[in-house]
């Protein structure tokens, strides 16, 4: 028996991969573990059996990026409604958890959403660097004009909240603001994850 028949759920992850990056190669490490190569770079793959052993983790290493670059994130997320695919490998994959770069896929999701809303908000707004994943958490760093704060993000199942956090010495009037803004990018992205 093949290590494909045994894992199905990666087995459909990697050839996606490989079907959606352009002149990518597939190499197995073991039967849980692949390396799709695009050039110099490559997407790592492995696959985690959880306590229920119907349900599996898929941890991605993606140190490059590929899968954003090649806009392949709502495509993994959605993979479990491809008309194409059997019922039982539908099943599997909405069963299993991807985790890329420490991430799962609707909080990474939500964190391009709040970038994006808080662009809309104030062009003032400028990301500098993620500070911290853990698969549902996210810290990062945001400067507002030449003011440096922190938003801790939490993708909850029913809600996202959205925590600034600011040094002592921060300009209370422009803390007032972003709070604000805050909230409103924080109701925003709860009706498009979260709402129905």
């Amino acid at each position: 028996m093949s290590g494909i028949e045994n894992h199905p759920v990666l087995d459909h992850i990697v050839n996606t991969l490989k079907n959606a990056i352009a002149d990518s190669k597939v190499e197995s490490l073991s039967p849980t573990e692949y390396t799709v190569k695009d050039g110099n770079d490559e997407i790592h793959l492995k696959q985690e059996t959880n306590k229920d052993e119907n349900a599996v983790t898929i941890l991605i290493t993606d140190k490059r990026r590929i899968i954003y670059s090649e806009d392949l994130l709502e495509v993994l997320q959605d993979m479990h409604k491809d008309a194409k695919i059997s019922k039982a490998l539908k099943t599997d994959l909405e069963a299993t958890t991807i985790i890329i770069n420490e991430l799962n896929i609707e909080t990474e999701l939500v964190f391009q959403a709040i970038k994006d809303l808080l662009d809309q908000v104030s062009n003032s707004y400028e990301f500098i660097q993620t500070v911290e994943t853990k698969i549902t958490k996210i810290g990062a760093g945001f400067k507002f004009g030449k003011h440096i704060f922190r938003i801790n993000i939490n993708n909850e199942p029913n809600e996202i909240t959205i925590e600034p956090r600011f040094t002592a010495s921060f300009d209370a009037g422009i803390q007032k603001t972003i709070t604000a803004d805050i909230v409103k990018v924080e109701q925003a992205v709860n009706k498009m994850f979260k709402a129905g």
